[in-house]
């Protein structure tokens, strides 16, 4: 069973390179090529290096080998992505359950992808609405699903 942990700094070109991945596995038939493609501009692992230096990611691993990671902040949960390798074996429940008392007490908020929706939902998140979203430094927009899981 993967380890979860807070990311080291040295760990964002392996954050960079899952997120990458589980776009261009994921996105597929949700997305265009060119919504796929901008996605990640203006991104590598110095961007992921900075993340890391905030404190609030908690990657999965075997090891050294990363699988997945989870960012959350205050009220909210900013990023979820996993290897597409490691999909469907239950990390991502993993990760979001962290990533939610992470975010502590109260409603948690987050901006899902169209293929990611369905499992937020699962997961007790209620969808508010769609809206486009624009990735830095891409003319593409994309479709998220803004959603909340309610404080019980």
């Amino acid at each position: 069973m993967a380890e979860l942990r807070p990311a080291h700094p040295g760990e964002g070109q392996a954050l960079y390179d899952i997120t990458k991945a589980a776009i261009e596995s994921g996105a597929v038939g949700h997305y265009s090529q060119a919504q796929i493609a901008g996605w990640m501009n203006g991104r590598d692992g110095a961007y992921y290096e900075a993340l890391i230096a905030a404190g609030f990611i908690i990657v999965a691993g075997e090891g050294e080998i990363l699988l997945g990671y989870v960012e959350a902040g205050p009220g909210e949960i900013t990023r979820l992505f996993i290897r597409p390798d490691a999909a469907g074996q239950g990390l991502g429940r993993r990760l979001l359950e962290r990533g939610i008392k992470m975010a502590g007490p109260g409603d948690i908020r987050l901006n899902a992808t169209l293929n990611a929706a369905g499992f937020y939902e699962h997961c007790g998140f209620i969808p508010l609405g769609q809206e486009m979203y624009f990735h830095d430094g891409s003319d593409e927009p994309v479709e998220i699903v803004k959603m909340v899981r309610r404080a019980v």
